[in-house]
């Protein structure tokens, strides 16, 4: 029977192992729990503002230029559009984890794919800021 070599990778490649993905799905999921926390807290504030003010739910969304007045002004439409973006985000800084720690790693593969995902993702998002649509 003839013995199967393990594939090697070309010199300078690297791929994670089973032991660093491990630590790095950990990560992410660390991060997106306490991301999505953030999430919840911001839009329990905003609507048990919006609910003491005049006992009804605004349905507008502030936009992200007067975001930062609104918060300001303790506006609950500005808390509640903060926690939509928050939640918006997470999967893009889960991608950002994984870039990073591939990167870091040296598994240069993954982390390309990694940013070929991202602007894909974020390619419309980032049109329609740009564009004011």
């Amino acid at each position: 029977m003839q013995r199967v070599r393990p594939r090697t990778l070309p010199t300078g490649s690297r791929s994670c192992d089973n032991e660093t993905l491990g630590r790095l799905s950990q990560r992410i999921a660390r991060l997106y729990r306490i991301w999505l926390t953030l999430g919840l807290v911001l839009l329990t504030l905003g609507t048990v503002l919006d609910l003491a003010g005049d006992g009804k739910m605004a349905t507008e969304t502030v936009p992200l230029g007067n975001l930062a007045a609104a918060l300001a002004h303790l506006d609950p439409a500005a808390f509640e559009s903060t926690a939509l973006l928050i939640v918006a985000f997470g999967p893009v800084a889960g991608l950002l984890t994984i870039i990073v720690s591939c990167f870091q790693q040296g598994d240069r593969r993954t982390a390309t794919l990694g940013v070929l995902v991202l602007l894909v993702v974020a390619a419309l998002p980032i049109v329609r800021a740009v564009g004011g649509r």
